[in-house]
């Protein structure tokens, strides 16, 4: 993507920057959930978990004027669920560090399946490490057996010859049908499959380091404790990119010649993002529409990683929470 050359940035967006870093260092906000994902119109920004906690920034609701502290957790939920946003702005909190890298796993491009991790194995307990286990094919159980397809009876006097079942028939209890046993299309016949936990290697990967299975212990590095072969990738932060701002004091003086820096990328827009709850860690997805002067919801982040502090802003669009009444899921 070609680099675009910065332009200035408009005073109403300095504005809700400088309202969201005041109300950061007042303690006017409300915190509002971690982010895990924002949707632009050129892909889904993701921010991954790590041994169940997500990576992502932490969003709060902030407001001009302090929030009740008691009614704090309701005005949140009446605002973001059911009406605008107002007076009120989104707040990401602490400082920006940048879009963090996505794991992948390692394809075989024969079978189709991932790779496991090497550096990591332990004996499979599942086969005891002999590579076979007991049969799980529907009916067969280890005999390697199933029932064949139903047909008539073919016993004496039965319903294949008759056309009607037998009462004292022996061979299908009286019932017409039946149904013999063939091999198992699983095992072939041996009652034994291969392990699917081990894949029939005998060791599995159980993605702490050196193969062991105590969970506490650090996780193998080589698989990043996924237990399959893998590597990280870059998310793509000139996708994202929408334009590119320089913010300008009011002496007209770009800030970036200072020492906090002032050219920010603007990711999005953002039509919908999700939050992980603090309080019931479920996700929470909140939808964006066009605010009164037409704008959507951009994440406005430092253009440069080697500012510092740093720090990232939400600023325009209109916000509303997704809940069943509004028919989603």
């Amino acid at each position: 993507m070609k680099k675009t050359k910065p332009s200035e940035m408009s005073p109403e967006v300095r504005s809700m920057i400088d309202l969201r870093h005041s109300a950061e260092q007042r303690g006017h906000y409300s915190p509002l959930g971690r982010l895990l994902s924002m949707q632009t119109d050129k892909g889904t920004i993701v921010w991954p978990s790590e041994q169940g906690e997500g990576v992502g920034p932490d969003l709060a609701l902030c407001s001009p004027v302090p929030l009740p502290e008691k009614d704090a957790g309701s005005v949140v939920f009446r605002v973001m669920a059911h009406d605008e946003l107002g007076d009120f702005g989104l707040l990401v909190l602490g400082q920006w560090f940048g879009l963090p890298l996505l794991r992948t796993n390692f394809i075989n491009s024969v079978t189709g399946q991932k790779v496991p991790c090497l550096r990591c194995r332990h004996a499979c307990d599942i086969c005891d490490g002999s590579g076979k286990k007991q049969c799980e094919g529907v009916a067969c159980g280890g005999r390697g057996t199933v029932p064949g397809p139903g047909e008539h009876c073919p016993a004496p006097n039965c319903a294949a010859q008759t056309g009607k079942p037998k009462p004292e028939c022996e061979k299908c209890g009286g019932s017409g049908w039946y149904a013999g046993l063939i091999t198992c299309p699983m095992c072939l016949g041996s009652g034994k499959m291969t392990c699917s936990r081990c894949r029939g290697t005998g060791r599995f990967a159980t993605g702490r380091v050196n193969g062991s299975t105590d969970w506490t212990l650090p996780k193998c590095k080589a698989c990043d404790g996924t237990g399959w072969k893998g590597s990280f990738i870059k998310q793509d932060l000139a996708k994202f990119t929408n334009a590119r701002l320089l913010r300008i004091d009011r002496y007209k003086t770009p800030v970036s010649k200072h020492k906090k820096g002032g050219e920010f990328l603007a990711l999005g827009p953002i039509l919908n993002f999700i939050v992980q709850d603090f309080t019931t860690n479920r996700p929470r997805s909140f939808d964006v529409q066009r605010d009164d002067k037409g704008d959507l919801l951009f994440l406005l982040v430092p253009a440069s990683p080697r500012q510092k502090p740093q720090k990232a802003y939400l600023v325009g669009g209109v916000v509303r929470e997704r809940t069943r009444e509004s028919g989603a899921a």
